[in-house]
């Protein structure tokens, strides 16, 4: 039974017995409450004196300061990030009640970042969690008690009280004060110069209060005292790090009283999509005491700073407190598109004006593209669309939740090489910069809603408590960010069951807020059921997607919103997928979960630094190794499931047409762009080494179309020889992501034979074998074998009198791997079953026989596992003077239905030999369903670099298609080539069974041996964490099996 189902089976037995209104038995007590604010535990308390949603706005003081539109910097913003007073409590109980009160002196207090997470800077603990509520699930409360041994039983609500003091600009008299805080998790309290203001519920949309009657000139106060649950924490369950406190930016603003409060702008093309229509509706409010006389609002395009069009609208008077909504169009010809491809913006300016003096400008970028759905495709500007992502969580491993603009840029810059023109805001709106910069660098955006009940999963769809909660937070995330070229889908949440009658009526409001976009909620399902516009599923397999793709009963385009897990050592078959999506027009795409692992650094012993999953602070509830699932580590450094990515996304495909004569075909994916923007280039490598190289000519491919290409016609004529040749495409100029010679696509193509490795001598040298009844050593030149008769196998080689062979280090045949954690979990019990990781080898016979240039010694052994299963391995070792040792194996098991790790052998080789070199797929590690991005080379390397730094150990470091690898010390060295094979190989400074209990690589011990693993097939990464296991063509058997592999010692 797969997870979704017994999760589809656990909802429907839980909308069988339940009745609403809801009431569980509750584990609340009155000690729990007492002092406790009523409102943190009141579901139908989304917010207390909050201004209403609105796009992101600022008031700009002159025209060049709106074109630029940057909200910091104008003279009506002043920043409140810095420097706070903080106290933590771990109870509601314990907190200063009065610390608002000007008479409260909190000079003794320490200080705090803001914005920053309380946790990261020592303050209570961070926690893990998939879905788990980490406080009692007792909904609506959050005071009850949990169980003894959960963190919170003894920090059951934490609060952090903030205040410090600010001047109010001289300038801004008369004028309206609002305060906005981007981001506090989970609910607060605030307080300005002693008066209460407001409350709000939403930890990831802004939240505005109007202050204005409560500051003064000079010195003010501010307090704010945070929660770190509240009701909305039941709809705040994403899968990641629980943190808490002020985590974005805080700012004062000021606008006039009668002001711009809101505008919404769409564009629209012709027919023919060239000419366009810009509409803005502006929402223009008195807030002032008097009644406003009539005026102007005056809509300005700009082209950079070049006016490119205009409209006004009189503004009718208004009297206190009235809000008139008022619409101009205007007509564009030939407006410059915005697409991911193309991200170009002009800006719209509004100008509120009054006796022909503008008292307000306001001032927004702009992209003219229009989206549209027909059918089961998706189309921008009229073309259809590939949708190729990732799903992004705000993470840094030093800052936790409060990222800075600098780390965003480095997102979007790594997400943009990999060939991505997508991304999720997953599970919740993100920082309002981060969709300025989408808008900016060209990411379409599917913008989600902060919703996630996850841990309750269909439990709040009907509940009529929490409907205006799950509305108001739809209606947050589509008034915030509705102005935005970049977010082309809204989704209205994550994993919150089937959604019902409360996401339901979410959908219908955010509809009529903006009709322009379409929606998306997974949880909806797929078909006639699904009353959103696009199908949706996370982590089907390869087959289920192509039978939906095909499946004319669908009529919507279908989305895979997560699939091909990364978590650890994983990710695989992305090429299949990426097949289907360039394939099949009913499939828009889909993103990969996750971008970065979600990592976060524990320093408490500065000993013992690591980079954290959960449990790893010691909290409990966790969910352990489930947090480090990205496509990049922490700290944004590659995974080897980066080059995977942009291999698999990239745009352009390069086919053989007839190589040998140099015709290769080429194929633009790209929707909006010519590829004679690119260079492009080709490489012959002779094994391996580049031979040649020169340009491409006749690039001038419109997107979707395909063209030969003619590359020179080579003279193959060197023997023995592999020919592989490279094209690649890089940018001509400099990009906002990338600098100009950047590679956004390659191909390899094999043009000749595979060789067998490295020119080895077979130049008849002396053999001599010596024979007695515990062992057979056969002498070979310079190097000496011994074979023991007990042991059934090689336990010494000596080359020069020099011991390279770790003690009983093999060869020996090797099975199985230290699991990837959950990824190959499925396996792994098999594994253990059979006792795959634990052989016990008995000798059947051990032969030998001489020759004048060579000796065999012929070796059968039964390796015993558990539950009756038995591995039967005869190796031939064929022994050549001058140090060349080919060897034979033929393999069958008692079983032909047990997936194994791997099918090779396993040698332990003195930690001398520390230098790795190989012909084969690289640099970095790659598997059979995760090879793609890994170029065929000759590479080098040093043993412990072959070392992925995953932080909980694991198997790794394979590379796939190795010709021939060799490993050497300061004075010998050891090769192995595949004899007309290809082979996989690894090298490593640790076992399998050092691997696989330590927890953190820090606890790695100093390593004894280099571990080389020759194998002939090798069990694909797959993606099963959470999703399918690999394809039946990544998964060796064990069936009866031959392979080959030739030692050269030297």
């Amino acid at each position: 039974m797969s997870w979704r189902t017994i999760v589809v089976a656990a909802a429907f037995l839980f909308s069988v017995i339940k009745v609403y209104p809801y009431q569980p038995l509750t584990l609340l007590t009155a000690a729990d409450t007492a002092g406790v604010p009523r409102e943190i535990e009141d579901p139908q308390c989304i917010g207390i004196n909050k201004e209403p949603a609105h796009a992101t706005l600022m008031p700009y003081d002159n025209l060049p300061k709106a074109l630029a539109a940057n909200r910091h910097a104008s003279g009506f913003c002043r920043s409140l990030n810095g420097k706070w007073k903080f106290n933590y409590v771990s109870w509601p109980q314990q907190r200063p009640k009065d610390f608002y009160l000007p008479s409260f002196n909190v000079d003794g207090w320490k200080e705090i970042d803001v914005p920053s997470n309380w946790q990261i800077k020592g303050y209570g603990n961070p926690y893990y969690s998939n879905y788990t509520y980490i406080f009692q699930k007792d909904f609506p409360h959050v005071m009850s008690t949990p169980p003894v041994d959960w963190t919170a039983y003894k920090e059951r609500n934490p609060v952090g009280s903030y205040r410090r003091d600010f001047d109010l600009p001289a300038n801004w008299a008369g004028r309206r004060v609002v305060v906005c805080f981007d981001g506090v998790d989970a609910g607060f309290f605030l307080w300005v110069n002693g008066q209460k203001v407001g409350y709000s519920v939403n930890s990831r949309n802004a939240a505005e209060f109007d202050i204005t009657d409560k500051v003064r000139r000079g010195k003010n106060i501010i307090a704010v005292e945070v929660y770190r649950f509240t009701v909305g924490s039941y709809l705040e369950d994403q899968d990641m790090w629980r943190l808490s406190g002020i985590f974005r930016n805080v700012t004062l603003y000021s606008t006039p009283m009668c002001r711009i409060r809101d505008l919404s702008i769409s564009t629209s093309l012709d027919a023919q999509y060239k000419d366009a229509v810009l509409k803005t509706v502006a929402k223009i409010k008195n807030d002032g005491p008097d009644a406003m006389q009539p005026g102007r609002l005056s809509v300005d395009l700009y082209d950079g700073e070049k006016p490119a069009g205009n409209g006004s609208v009189e503004v009718p008077g208004l009297q206190p407190g009235e809000e008139k909504v008022l619409t101009v169009q205007m007509s564009v010809k030939a407006p410059k598109k915005w697409t991911a491809e193309t991200p170009y913006l002009y800006t719209t300016v509004l100008t509120l004006n009054k006796d022909q003096k503008s008292t307000e400008i306001v001032s927004a970028k702009t992209g003219f593209r229009t989206i549209e759905v027909r059918g089961r495709r998706f189309l921008i500007n009229g073309v259809p669309v590939k949708l190729k992502g990732v799903n992004r969580h705000e993470n840094w491993p030093d800052d936790g939740h409060a990222i800075t603009e600098e780390q965003m840029v480095r997102d979007i810059v790594l997400i943009k090489q990999a060939n991505c023109n997508h991304v999720r805001t997953c599970h919740y709106s993100d920082d309002p910069r981060w969709y300025e910069l989408c808008d900016q660098y060209g990411l379409y955006v599917l913008a989600e809603a902060n919703l996630e009940c996850h841990g309750a999963w269909d439990e709040f769809n009907d509940d009529p408590r929490i409907k205006a909660a799950i509305i108001d937070r739809n209606v947050a995330n589509v008034e915030n960010f509705k102005n935005h070229p970049s977010v082309i889908i809204w989704s209205l949440g994550n994993e919150c069951g089937s959604g019902g009658t409360n996401f339901r009526a979410a959908l219908k409001t955010i509809r009529q807020i903006d009709p322009t976009r379409p929606t998306h909620y997974e949880g909806f399902g797929t078909g006639a059921d699904n009353p959103a516009d696009i199908d949706s599923r996370m982590y089907p397999e390869v087959q289920e997607l192509a039978a939906a793709a095909r499946d004319t009963t669908l009529t919507k385009p279908y989305y895979l919103c997560e699939y091909a897990h990364a978590m650890f050592n994983s990710m695989g078959s992305v090429e299949d997928y990426n097949k289907l999506f360039d394939s099949e027009p009913a499939l828009l795409g889909g993103c990969i979960w996750e971008w970065q692992d979600q990592g976060i650094y524990n320093r408490i012993d500065p000993a013992h630094p690591i980079t954290a999953f959960g449990g790893g602070f010691g909290e409990v509830p966790n969910d352990h190794y489930f947090i480090h699932k990205g496509v990049v580590f922490s700290d944004r450094s590659l995974k080897p499931h980066y080059p995977e990515l942009r291999k698999a996304y990239q745009w352009i495909s390069i086919y053989p047409v007839d190589v040998a004569k140099g015709r290769v075909m080429v194929k633009n994916k790209y929707q909006f762009t010519n590829l004679a923007q690119f260079r492009g280039k080709w490489k012959l490598l002779e094994n391996g080494v580049v031979a040649d190289s020169g340009a491409l000519r006749g690039l001038a491919v419109r997107p979707g179309d395909s063209a030969v290409l003619q590359l020179p016609h080579w003279r193959l004529s060197k023997p023995g020889t592999e020919y592989i040749v490279r094209i690649s495409f890089e940018t001509q100029k400099d990009e906002l992501w990338a600098s100009s010679g950047f590679e956004v696509a390659s191909q390899q193509l094999i043009l000749g034979k595979t060789p067998d490795g490295p020119a080895a001598s077979l130049t008849p040298s002396s053999l001599t074998v010596h024979e007695d009844t515990s062992a057979i050593t056969v002498q070979s030149g310079r190097s000496q074998l011994i074979f023991n008769r007990s042991k059934g196998g090689i336990v010494s080689i000596k080359i020069q009198g020099r011991e390279i062979l770790f003690p009983d280090g093999g060869p020996i045949l090797h099975l199985w791997r230290a699991p990837h954690q959950k990824d190959d979990m499925w396996a792994y019990a098999v594994w253990k079953k059979y006792g795959l990781d634990q052989l016990a080898w008995q000798v059947v016979k051990m032969t030998h026989t001489d020759g004048d240039t060579v000796v065999k010694v012929t070796v059968a052994l039964d390796g015993k596992g558990k539950d009756g299963f038995v591995v039967h391995h005869t190796a031939v070792y064929t022994i050549h003077g001058s140090g060349v040792v080919k060897v034979d194996n033929d393999v069958s098991f008692s079983r032909t239905d047990v997936p194994l790790a791997r099918l090779g052998i396993r040698m332990l080789i003195s930690p001398e030999f520390s230098n790795f070199s190989y012909y084969g797929r690289g640099p970095m590690e790659n598997y059979a369903d995760r090879k793609e991005g890994a170029d065929i080379g000759i590479y080098q390397s040093s043993v412990a670099a072959q070392l992925t730094p995953y932080e909980k150990p694991m198997e790794c470091g394979n590379h796939e298609d190795v010709r021939w690898a060799e490993l050497s010390s300061p004075v010998n060295s050891i090769g192995v080539s595949g004899n007309g094979q290809l082979l996989q190989v690894s090298a490593l400074p640790y076992k399998d069974e050092e691997l696989e209990p330590v927890e953190y690589r820090i606890d790695l011990p100093n390593p004894t041996s280099t571990v080389l693993v020759v194998a002939t097939k090798t069990l694909g990464a797959g993606s099963w964490g959470c999703g399918p296991k690999p394809l039946d063509r990544y998964i060796p058997l064990s069936t009866a099996q031959q392979f080959s592999y030739v030692l050269q010692l030297k």
